[in-house]
């Protein structure tokens, strides 16, 4: 047999076997590294030289040509004896023991299941469970919300309950402590002389506390038997009186407002007088105050003298009497138990005063205004005998 013969058949038999392995199933099929192209046989075109340079073209070969199996591999059990070396040096990849899962294969089954479970819409899913747990969380702020709502309708239930049965008081003898804005553009007239006078305690002993369910004042009460005063040539009349529940209605002044306030002033009586000439005004003003304490702070606010208070004063009752608007006064402060009286005295133009006694003789004439005071001590120290 001539070497171009022998050339030819081995060429149709390294076919053969590359078509055999193409047949093979995917777990069968050689899965190793491509050898390198000097590891492969020698080219045809060699070959063909070696053989003696015929003019038959050498058969072609296909890419798996150049990795043999060898025969004796064929059907061998796992385990046994060692894989013949392909054809080049390059080895065949070993193969998984039977019953050993390929870790490629495991993650695919995992991958699937995962797959399968959430379908083809797995972000759909994920909002979903995001829209639940905001409802959840929607769901508790709004409880906490309508409880803490219900929680402050009863406390004001309460308040309410509690003022409609104490008739607006704080405590036993407390009245209407509100505080009222004086009107505005009100006068802020301060007097230039004023004297704050407290009367020894033993004197108001027995009106130092204004007794429980104590009635407020009225203007029977403070001016029926004052409404004439007089004093050697000078005389007095009430022109005009009033007698007001809310305190603070009758002065202007933060701080003294809030003392009037803090003392549980439950009623003020105010009252003008005016000679027969009109030449002179005194407007006397009397505070029910909780306790002779209350007063003395009262007292104390009301000072325009004492530079640790705001200033404040009374505002004028008759508008139309310059001398209470501008210009000069004088104003005395009197603690009388659990009472506060105001004497404020001034010429009814303003004026300053004359060299006369005049204006001191009107502000003792302007103190028996009080006298219902004196009557009250009177009776509770009858009472206290």
């Amino acid at each position: 047999m001539s070497n171009s013969d022998s050339a030819g058949r081995a060429g149709r038999r390294r076919s053969r076997r590359a078509r055999g392995a193409r047949d093979l199933p995917g777990d069968e099929r050689d899965t190793g590294p491509l050898p390198d192209e000097d590891d492969h046989d020698d080219e045809p075109g060699d070959a063909h030289e070696a053989a003696g340079g015929g003019d038959e073209e050498p058969p072609r070969r296909s890419r798996g040509s150049g990795r043999k199996r060898s025969a004796a591999g064929k059907g061998r059990k796992p385990g046994r004896g060692k894989e013949a070396p392909v054809e080049g040096g390059a080895r065949r990849r070993r193969r998984a023991p039977a019953g050993e899962v390929d870790p490629v294969s495991k993650f695919s089954a995992s991958a699937l299941r995962r797959v399968t479970v959430l379908g083809d819409r797995p972000s759909g899913m994920v909002y979903k469970l995001a829209e639940q747990s905001q409802r959840k969380r929607g769901s508790v702020v709004l409880g906490t919300l309508l409880a803490l709502c219900g929680t402050a309708l009863l406390a004001l239930a309460g308040v309410l309950v509690f003022q409609l049965v104490s008739d607006g008081s704080v405590g036993q003898g407390r009245g209407d402590t509100a505080i009222v804005e004086p009107p505005a553009g009100h006068s802020t007239l301060l007097p230039k002389v004023f004297q704050g006078k407290q009367e020894e305690s033993e004197v108001f002993e027995p009106i130092a506390t204004r007794p429980g369910g104590a009635e407020p004042l009225t203007e029977e009460k403070v001016f029926g038997n004052a409404e004439e005063l007089e004093l050697d040539d000078l005389e007095l009349t009430l022109r005009d009186s009033q007698v007001t529940d809310t305190c603070t209605s009758l002065v202007w002044g933060e701080e003294l407002a809030e003392t009037l306030a803090d003392g549980s002033c439950t009623s003020a009586a105010s009252g003008v007088y005016q000679d027969p000439d009109d030449d002179y005004v005194a407007q006397f003003t009397l505070f029910d105050l909780e306790d002779q304490e209350a007063a003395n702070r009262v007292a104390q606010a009301v000072d325009p003298t004492d530079h640790t208070t705001e200033p404040g004063f009374l505002l004028p009752q008759d508008t139309e009497i310059q001398g209470l608007r501008e210009g000069y006064s004088q104003a005395t402060t009197q603690v009388m138990g659990h009472y506060l009286a105001v004497y404020w005295v001034a010429r009814a133009d303003g004026g300053e005063p004359g060299d006369d006694t005049t204006m001191a003789t009107l502000n003792v004439v302007a103190m028996s205004a009080s006298v219902a005071v004196y009557e009250e001590v009177r009776d509770a120290s009858q009472a206290e005998d």
